[in-house]
């Protein structure tokens, strides 16, 4: 097979014509610029796979912003062939910057209509918006192929190794190859180039950038969520919990203004507006007036003035919504209205914290202890509605008893309940809902219209939620509901939230799996100034904002697994509820963004697919030929994948994730190295025992992850040319090479184990190579260095050295394996780095006393996290600690008997978890620890009646764990008793009502009291009496 030029493929003569009858019927066949034949002549189509015609589907309403996602990562791509390196000729410099400019103004054109309701953006709209993705799909392979083509070679063979004519020669071949590279690349741009004139003359002659305009509110629908204003109470289950703890945090005092606002928090569906509605609807006759308004996505806040002025006093105000007034005059009405009264007022639905500015204005703080309820889907809209975070509800699920009676009431009318052939299927059907309330009263009014209740009829809705396939006209309202959280995300989130449909249902989601995967796409984009680092923090950026707007769900946020092995509290895994899921996956396969095959859903709509989940499956779906050079992400998840060796026919794949799947025992990845394009590539499967050499080849891998793949026993010598790698992660019983510092484009990598087979250090030798190598790191972010010797008395120096080269270190942790080594010298040559969030030194490594890092707390502004054993801890060093600004977690060992230990007013402003290990003990003043949720330390009890037995439980006004040893060494009984009965009576008093675990050590090494004594003594004397006369 030959490379055929772009021209070829698209006869210039008839090509307008074409394209316009194209755009129009929504199959548009773009140009590409081939990759060189080897890629299709790697290996022959495996058995089972056949390449059929291929089909089209006209775009979904989701094209808008997914076409302009596509553009967002094309544009950095066209300025990057801009660079000196390319050495591209005038005249194509030109057209690029053409394309650019026409490219930014079709994405501006997007951007326009984007803003039209779904409903009203017309068919051809969406159809022209589909092939301006194509089109940037188009460009993106294009260049990918040709910046290929140009280093494709350049990395493979050490030119050291190498004679003098074989360098002539190669670098000859090299001229060559780049020549007919950059003539193929100024034959493609012009072609692109043609084209997108022509896409945007389509765009001119149907008027797309006057649909915005052109459209009215006339045909907008009806709102949902209003049913939930008038539900009747009877129908409410389950609701009475909630209902009252939202009534005891309004009833909480307030500040000196007595204005209590609480703000109700949880994504679409829980049932925040009915919350909200009964506790309006219970409270109202205790306040002068009252009043509930909605504001909703779009809001006027003109209307959202004068509805609730309405409320306040219908008679008064019959008129206002005929009222000129503006903003500031309805301002002032308000508050003049309420100046002497005691309110309630209920703000639903606000998505905007500005709004909320605005709003607040209108309340006038009058102390007569009025209150305000607001409900959002954002956190970060309800932490600025309150001032601190104790006055955020944060929405919580159905239980299962009120799941299941909402359930069942919906569906059936008769008093006998769920019929025993039903209760099995219907318990699954709840797992599913997870508590949700819209979701159980929207699947139980779709199975209630059921006139016969069959088993059969149960499993197919059961088998339909959370795979895309629920389209009933009984789910509209609730698909509504949950698609006013998608609609209002940035088109940036929407395409990264689509990336969520890969996953099948409960999967928990990892936060860097995710990140990577992004980044490699383009979908996080960094400016032309900055570095690679920052496609991280953008890209958990993204993260952390899909959470903020509920649209996925934290997994285990306070489980002790985030931090055990040195993460801050940050939320490193999610999980998408099934609904959310079925939404995702909806608005997917509507725009084949991402192509489910499994055990039922088949190869239908991969005429157009570019990315493929092949999921829980082991039978063979066909994949059209057509698809095959589109293809740029295979995700291969629990399958037993025979025909794997096909996965190298794909061109231009760009991730490649192989995750947890069984392939024969002569499988190998020995055509690996051909997928040049490839960025991201994770293999987590048992049974790869080894990875090719070829390997060396993907010059533009970013991302190598194996660390689960423990059957390889070492990385091969060709890992050490991907000099753009990022990430690499492998598993623990690897051992690298000192060659790891020629990797300088390395973020993160996994725990390097240094002196892992050596018995011996000699200082002045080559054993500490690898650990030197690790200073050539200069963009590292995380490293987890693990010494296998306690031989090497000098190894603070040499760490020092080492690390103080790693200036952007946001995480470090340093660990012994044998023996106990002491780090004094290490803060003599290592100064911390300004960012770092993460510190963690031990076990086995001991500091004398607090390392003079932390003198000057206010250098450290985003430690987080800090795990350290010191052998003596004095009082001057717990209030340095007590002063860094942002740290949350802390672990403390300390190795020597000390005085209680004071934390004071203010200190540990953010912690959130505390463990002291000591031999005395902690004494809290009130105001220490103001956020600390789970506490862990010890009591020496028999020091303890020198304070009243009470240590200050007490004035921890967050604490909701405790976990305390009681030291009772040469303590006796009734102390040990005294201690437990003094901090089960400051549990049990406390308003949060902490869980408190105590736990006795040394309890062989108490003592007895005189009474205790004297007994002891009779008891054996009449033991020993019995013993003498028997």
């Amino acid at each position: 097979m030959q490379c055929m030029s772009l021209s070829n493929n698209f006869p210039q003569s008839d090509r307008k014509n074409e394209v316009s009858q194209q755009h129009l019927a929504g199959t548009l066949t773009l140009p590409r610029f081939h990759p060189p034949p080897i890629f299709f002549l790697l290996l022959p189509p495996a058995p089972g796979i056949h390449f059929p015609h291929s089909t089209s589907k006209a775009p979904s309403p989701t094209s808008m912003e997914l076409a302009m996602g596509a553009i967002g990562s094309v544009l950095p791509r066209l300025a990057e062939l801009l660079k000196e390196e390319y050495k591209l000729q005038k005249g194509v410099k030109n057209d690029v910057e053409s394309l650019s400019r026409e490219l930014a103004a079709m994405h501006i054109a997007l951007e326009r209509v984007a803003k039209v309701p779904r409903e009203m953006v017309e068919l051809d709209v969406k159809l022209w918006a589909s092939n301006v993705r194509e089109l940037s799909y188009a460009i993106e392979d294009a260049i990918d192929a040709f910046v290929v083509r140009v280093a494709e070679g350049s990395n493979l063979v050490d030119p050291i190794n190498q004679g003098f004519f074989k360098r002539i020669l190669r670098k000859t071949s090299d001229l060559i190859r780049k020549g007919k590279a950059r003539r193929e690349i100024a034959e493609g741009i012009c072609d692109i180039k043609e084209l997108a004139d022509e896409v945007a003359e389509l765009r001119a002659r149907y008027k797309f950038d006057a649909a915005a305009a052109a459209t009215t509110p006339a045909t907008a629908t009806v709102d949902p969520r209003i049913l939930a204003l008038y539900k009747d109470i009877t129908e409410l289950v389950g609701i009475e919990e909630a209902r009252d703890e939202l009534i005891g945090m309004l009833s909480r005092p307030a500040d000196d203004d007595q204005l209590n606002i609480v703000s109700v928090v949880g994504f679409g569906g829980l049932g925040k507006t009915t919350l909200a509605k009964v506790v309006y609807d219970k409270l109202r006759g205790q306040f002068d007036c009252a009043a509930f308004v909605s504001v909703g996505q779009n809001p006027d806040l003109k209307k959202v003035l004068t509805d609730m002025i309405y409320d306040l006093d219908r008679q008064r105000y019959i008129s206002i919504h005929n009222s000129r007034m503006d903003e500031r005059l309805l301002i002032n009405e308000l508050r003049d209205f309420v100046q002497n009264k005691r309110y309630i007022i209920i703000i639903d639905d606000i998505w905007d914290e500005k709004l909320w500015e605005y709003i607040k204005c209108a309340f006038y703080r009058n102390k007569l202890c009025s209150r305000i309820i607001t409900t959002t889907r954002k956190v970060t809209v309800s932490k600025a509605c309150c001032s601190h975070d104790d006055a955020i509800y944060r929405m919580k699920p159905l239980s299962d008893d009120a799941s299941k009676r909402l359930f069942y009431k919906r569906i059936f009318k008769h008093d006998n309940g769920c019929p025993p052939e039903l209760e099995q299927v219907s318990i699954g059907i709840l797992k599913k809902c997870a508590g949700m309330p819209l979701a159980i009263i929207t699947i139980a009014s779709l199975l209630a219209n059921k006139q016969v209740q069959t088993r059969d009829q149960w499993h197919d809705v059961f088998n339909s939620i959370g795979r895309g396939l629920t389209e009933e006209p009984k789910v509209e309202d609730m698909t509504k509901i949950l698609s006013f959280s998608y609609y209002d995300l940035p088109c940036h989130l929407k395409t990264c939230l689509l990336y969520l449909s890969i996953f099948p249902e409960d999967f928990i989601i990892s936060r860097d799996h995710l990140v990577r995967m992004w980044i490699a796409e383009g979908v996080v984009q960094k400016t032309t100034n900055q570095k690679d680092d920052v496609l991280v923090e953008l890209g958990e950026n993204y993260f952390y904002e899909l959470i903020n707007r509920s649209m996925i769900q934290p997994w285990d946020e306070n489980d002790f697994m985030y931090y055990k092995d040195g993460y801050d509290n940050a939320i490193i895994s999610c999980r998408v509820h099934d609904m959310v899921l079925d939404l995702i996956l909806s608005l997917s396969n509507e725009e084949n963004f991402v192509t489910i095959l499994d055990q039922e859903r088949g190869a239908s709509s991969l005429s157009k697919a570019h990315r493929i989940s092949l999921r829980d499956c082991n039978v063979v779906h066909t994949i059209p030929e057509a698809t095959v050079p589109k293809v740029r992400f295979l995700s291969l998840l629990r399958a037993d994948v025979h025909m794997t060796p096909a996965i190298t026919i794909f061109p231009i794949l760009r991730v490649l994730d192989l995750y947890n799947c069984h392939f024969e025992e002569s499988y190998h990845l020995k055509h690996l190295g051909n997928l040049f394009h490839l960025r991201y590539l994770r293999l987590h499967c048992g049974c790869i025992t080894k990875l090719p050499n070829e390997i060396g080849n993907l010059q533009f891998l970013q991302t190598l992850d194996v660390h689960r793949s423990r059957s390889i026993k070492e990385l091969p010598p060709a890992i050490y040319q991907l000099r753009r790698l990022m990430f690499l992660y492998f598993p623990e019983n690897i051992s690298l090479s000192d060659r790891i510092g020629e990797l300088t484009s390395l973020l993160e990598l996994s725990p390097v184990d240094v002196f892992r087979r050596t018995s011996s250090i000699d200082v002045n030798g080559d054993s500490f190579s690898l650990l030197k190598a690790l200073g050539n790191l200069t963009e590292l972010r995380d490293l987890t260095i693990q010494v296998w010797s306690s031989e090497v008395s000098s190894i603070g120096r040499i760490l020092g050295e080492v690390l103080c080269n790693l200036h952007k270190l946001r995480r470090l942790i340093l660990r012994g394996v044998h023996g106990i080594v002491h780090l004094d010298s290490l803060p003599e040559f290592l100064d911390l780095p300004q960012h770092i969030h993460v510190l963690g030194i031990k076990p086995m490594y001991f500091f004398t006393v607090l390392p003079v890092w932390f003198n000057f707390p206010i250098d450290l502004p985003y430690l987080s996290f800090l795990d350290l054993s010191i052998c003596d801890m004095r009082q001057e060093h717990v209030e340095k600690l007590g002063r860094l600004p942002a740290l949350q977690v802390l672990w403390i060992q300390i190795n020597r008997e000390s005085e209680w230990l004071v934390i004071g007013a203010g200190a540990f402003p953010s912690l959130t978890d505390c463990t002291f290990i000591q031999y005395c003990g902690l004494v809290f003043q009130p105001g220490a620890m103001p956020k600390v949720r789970k506490l862990e330390f010890n009591i020496n009890v028999v020091d303890s009646e020198d304070i009243n037995f009470d240590v200050g439980l007490g004035n921890l006004a967050s604490i909701e764990e405790v976990t305390i040893d009681l030291l009772c060494e040469d303590a006796v009984e009734w102390e040990v008793e005294e201690v437990e009965n003094v901090l089960r009576h400051v549990a049990d008093i406390h308003p949060k009502h902490p869980t408190l675990e105590m736990r006795r050590s040394d309890e062989d090494k108490m003592v007895l009291d005189d009474e205790e004594e004297q007994q002891v003594h009779i008891y054996t004397y009449t033991l020993q009496r019995f013993i003498f006369i028997y």
